[in-house]
């Protein structure tokens, strides 16, 4: 995946999307907390201009 902002090309990075799957270990959501903290999370994505990686983890 290619995403292309103004003159700079940015290009995926497998070892940050792992990064990102360490950090937020995708999970079934079980309780109400849980469910807050992946939607903050989706929140903080969805508001602002992402990487490749966050792209894909988004």
């Amino acid at each position: 995946m290619i995403k292309r902002t103004g003159k700079m090309t940015l290009t995926f990075n497998p070892d940050k999307y792992k990064e990102l799957l360490t950090a937020y270990l995708p999970k079934l959501i079980k309780s109400q907390a849980e469910n807050e903290q992946a939607l903050g999370i989706v929140g903080d994505l969805m508001h602002r201009e992402r990487t490749p990686e966050e792209e894909e983890f988004y």
